[in-house]
C-alpha cells in the first residue's frame, strides 16, 4: 500500500487554516441546512437580524464578502420567501432598504437554534475555554488581515 506524502505547503499554518474554514463551514452548513437555509443565507439572516435598522444591499455585499450580482440573487430570493423587505431609499432613489420581515426573524430564529446546538456539540468534544480561546484568535487574526488591507 503507498503511503501518501504531504509537501511542505499542505502542512503550513495558512492551509491548515484553509482546510479547516472548510471543514467548519460544511459542518455549520449542514447544521443550516436543517431549517432550509444555506450558510450564506444565514449569514445574511444574522446580520440583518443584529442590525440597528434597515441596511443598503451595498453593506450586506460587504459584509458577506460576495459580489454585488451575488447578493442581489440572494436579497431576491430572500424576497420571494416573504423573510425580508427591500423598501427604495427615501434619500437615494437608487438603492434599497433591507430589513428582515417576522417571517425573517422567525427564520433567523429557527437557523440560531441549530447553531446554538451545533455550538454545543463542538464544546462538549473539544471544551469551551478552547473553542472561546479559538474564536479570539481567529477574530485577532482577522482584524490583523483587515489592518493590512487599510
Amino acid at each position: 500500500m503507498a503511503t501518501r506524502t504531504r509537501n511542505r505547503a499542505s502542512n503550513s499554518a495558512i492551509h491548515r487554516i484553509l482546510i479547516g474554514s472548510h471543514k467548519i463551514s460544511e459542518y455549520l452548513d449542514s447544521a443550516c441546512q436543517q431549517v432550509g437555509v444555506s450558510l450564506p443565507l444565514a449569514r445574511a439572516l444574522q446580520f440583518l437580524a443584529d442590525a440597528d435598522g434597515p441596511v443598503t444591499p451595498t453593506e450586506l455585499s460587504r459584509e458577506l464578502g460576495r459580489s454585488p450580482a451575488a447578493t442581489s440573487e440572494l436579497v431576491k430570493r430572500l424576497v420571494t420567501k416573504g423573510q425580508i423587505t427591500a423598501n427604495v431609499d427615501p434619500i437615494d432613489r437608487r438603492s434599497f432598504q433591507l430589513a428582515l420581515t417576522r417571517t425573517g426573524r422567525s427564520k433567523w430564529n429557527g437557523v440560531r437554534s441549530v447553531l446554538d446546538d451545533a455550538e454545543a456539540s463542538i464544546t462538549r468534544r473539544y471544551g469551551k475555554r478552547k473553542l472561546v480561546d479559538l474564536a479570539g484568535a481567529v477574530d485577532e487574526v482577522v482584524a490583523k488581515m483587515n489592518d493590512a488591507r487599510a
